[in-house]
């Protein structure tokens, strides 16, 4: 590319020689990954952001139409630290290069001098010996030596040395790096990303994406330890409207750090991390319309890191069972999306379920529920795939959701390549399915192989009942769950319905009462007449906001079964859409 000036088609076709050979190298960039925490996910996350630019821009010749394609492209797909770093470097060569068909050297020199100086201001603490001084201390040096610079292909052939020192000296400005005897990661990705540049200036031909080889460097020793995590997810979202970064910043400041808040004026990516997850979104959510919800458990990630365990089991976050057996039992969980309005919240973990109530009751629009979509299972399952040696997903039953099928079309073509996986319709919901997940987890613990976890769910899942007691109507109504004459009539008389699954895992209406006190006896009832018949080896209570009325039930189950529940706990706030407040339904295993 002999070329004085610079297009958009010239531009991506540089910029995606230069992703590839990022993605080519993203696993090195995961083993050297210490930086802001030992989570080993930069080579995955640059991955992504980069696949992003490639699979959505629309190429054109103006540099500036081209540009800001690919800019909107890295803004919705970035994911992570050092994603979102690059995505707001990509954005501010955009903002830079405003109106222009073409660039001069001296034009493009500018504007990625002023995008790795906006990188700063879109971070609340920048932190020296990362991709940002390497990013900034490239750009400084083209604009002091453009005078050298006769074509473009001159200013990357003459430049990466220069870069490479750059990264080198990167342990000497950040201690933890020092202490690894590594180079920081994202810096090395966008060095990675030069050297894909210029190999092609140098003629060399472009591999497959998922061409894999090793590089001649150091690979980080990280001690598996959380030490350095003072906050535990990786938090993300887009915030679309008009938003301001600074007033952003300022509001979330108090919720954790390594906050960037990225993009454009009518788009910003923003990423923090956090332990308050739900505090976040209610604190962006004032700012515009909140879409692609992304929450990373990074000490779970550090647990994983470089390690295959046995069997991983995944269900979805409509099964209900405590958090501290999810944790006990390694038991891994996909989200339901949520929406309120335009707003998009993922089930269990973006959304606080006491002040979820409050949103039914006021929300204009009565909020929606839908299944994880196709990127989010694949996002899911990968991650599965890559720390486990087989999956056992059990979820939803298929009658209810079409999780279900998401995740076992995908799960489908895992097995196609060889890799153990196991999809089972649970037939289940709430409290029955997580009774169920958690009988896994439990056997996993005690030795079960994926075939003897399989054995399991085909015993369990006939003998596992949920009744579901129901303090009004309405909110079925609202969500679709009753037919629309039934649950009218219903709100109307004020008839309290009880709930159930059939064999096939299809909703059912097993009585009705005028009364709340009716209704539960009416449980009770029907839980002494089960266990009579045939013993309840296991229970679970689930309820909706009113914990001392479950506690209570509770008690009274005791007295008939002879034993406390496994388990009780809230409900999932996609439950709740249906089943409204004051609801309390039992899991029972015969």
């Amino acid at each position: 590319m002999k070329k004085k000036e610079i297009n958009g088609k010239d531009f991506f076709t540089i910029f995606r020689h230069g992703a590839m050979e990022v993605i080519r190298n993203k696993e090195h960039l995961n083993r050297i990954n210490v930086f802001p925490v030992a989570d080993g996910d930069t080579g995955n996350n640059l991955a992504l952001t980069l696949n992003s630019v490639l699979s959505y821009t629309k190429v054109v010749d103006s540099f500036s139409d081209t540009v800001n394609s690919m800019a909107e492209a890295s803004i919705y797909g970035a994911r992570g630290n050092s994603g979102v770093i690059f995505a707001q470097y990509i954005s501010g060569i955009a903002i830079a290069s405003e109106g222009k068909e073409k660039m001069s050297l001296k034009d493009f020199i500018e504007a990625v001098k002023k995008a790795a100086e906006g990188i700063y201001d879109s971070l609340s603490a920048p932190v020296e010996g990362t991709m940002l001084t390497v990013m900034k201390g490239w750009a400084y040096y083209l604009s002091n030596h453009r005078e050298r610079f006769q074509h473009v292909e001159d200013l990357f052939l003459q430049s990466i040395d220069e870069a490479n020192i750059m990264l080198q000296n990167t342990p000497e400005q950040l201690a933890i790096l020092k202490e690894h005897n590594v180079v920081d990661s994202g810096a090395k990705g966008f060095v990675y990303y030069l050297e894909g540049i210029i190999k092609y200036f140098k003629g060399e031909v472009l591999e497959d994406v998922g061409d894999h080889f090793e590089v001649a460097f150091e690979t980080a020793d990280i001690e598996q330890s959380h030490g350095n995590l003072n906050y535990r997810f990786c938090t993300e979202c887009l915030i679309k409207g008009n938003p301001d970064k600074d007033s952003i910043k300022a509001a979330i400041n108090d919720l954790g750090d390594s906050i960037i808040v990225a993009g454009s004026t009518t788009l910003k990516h923003v990423h923090i991390h956090t332990n308050d997850v739900s505090a976040f979104f209610k604190k962006v959510a004032p700012f515009g319309v909140l879409e692609r919800p992304k929450v990373e458990d990074m000490v779970l990630q550090e647990q994983l890191k470089g390690k295959q365990k046995k069997v991983a089991i995944l269900t979805d976050s409509i099964g209900d069972f405590p958090l501290n057996l999810r944790e006990k039992y390694d038991i891994h969980v996909l989200p339901v999306n949520l929406f309120v309005g335009e707003n998009h919240y993922l089930d269990k973990l973006t959304v606080d379920p006491y002040e979820f109530y409050e949103t039914i009751k006021h929300s204009p629009i009565y909020p929606n529920s839908s299944q994880p979509n196709d990127f989010q299972v694949k996002q899911k399952l990968d991650f599965l795939k890559d720390h486990y040696k087989s999956v056992i997903a059990v979820m939803v039953s298929k009658q209810l959701s079409g999780t279900y099928e998401s995740v076992r079309k995908y799960g489908d073509k895992l097995k196609e390549n060889g890799y153990p996986i196991e999809v089972i319709d649970s037939r289940l919901n709430s409290a029955a399915q997580g009774l169920l997940v958690v009988r896994l987890g439990e056997a996993l613990s005690d030795g079960a192989d994926l075939e003897e976890l399989v054995k399991i769910t085909e015993e369990w899942i006939p003998r596992t009942e949920i009744y579901v007691a129901l303090d009004t109507f309405a909110n079925s109504l609202k969500s679709g769950r009753v037919p629309k004459v039934v649950g009218q009539i219903g709100t109307l008389f004020k008839l309290r319905p009880i709930i159930s699954l059939d064999k096939e895992g299809k909703g059912t209406a097993f009585s009705i009462a005028l009364t709340r006190k009716a209704l539960m006896n009416k449980i009770k009832k029907m839980m002494a007449e089960k266990h009579n018949e045939k013993p309840v080896i296991e229970y679970s209570v689930v309820f909706s906001k009113d914990r001392k009325d479950a506690e209570n039930f509770a008690k009274e189950l005791q007295d008939i079964v002879g034993k406390p529940p496994k388990y009780l706990t809230e409900v999932s706030s996609v439950t709740a859409l249906h089943v409204g407040e004051g609801a309390i339904a039992v899991g029972l295993v015969r």
